[in-house]
């Protein structure tokens, strides 16, 4: 009836963090690089969105942060889907979480979408 949480660090995906993280109820896992950056994650050591995606649903957490995005890409990751929606929260500085809202965590992402998107990608969309 406790509560489990897992702190990834700096990494690639791995079975270590996937065994640690079982069943655990929030994962914080780095996710610096997007998708279509793969190449970049591996030769610099880190992860994207899906992988950390993918680490998150094998070790059937309840939650999952992604954090330590990189200044230069954008500032918020896509989260690719409906388990991406529903299982992940997208970090931000100096978040704080109480875990009787963890439930209602993934309904912060729309909103930081549009908080913290690129000015220009606004104006291209308008």
């Amino acid at each position: 009836d406790g509560w489990k949480l897992v702190f990834s660090g700096d990494t690639r995906p791995c079975e270590a963090v996937v065994r640690a993280a079982r069943d655990a109820t929030l994962l914080v896992h780095e996710a610096t690089f997007e998708d279509a950056l793969r190449d970049e994650a591996l030769a610099k050591r880190h992860s994207t969105t899906g992988e950390a995606l993918d680490v998150a649903a094998r070790a059937g957490v309840n939650r999952v942060v992604l954090t330590h995005f990189s200044q230069r890409y954008p500032k918020v990751p896509t989260l690719g889907g409906a388990d991406g929606e529903r299982l992940a929260g997208i970090a931000f500085d100096l978040m704080t979480l109480n875990l009787a809202d963890l439930e209602r965590l993934p309904l912060l992402n729309r909103p930081l979408q549009a908080i913290l998107a690129d000015p220009e990608d606004v104006e291209a969309e308008e």
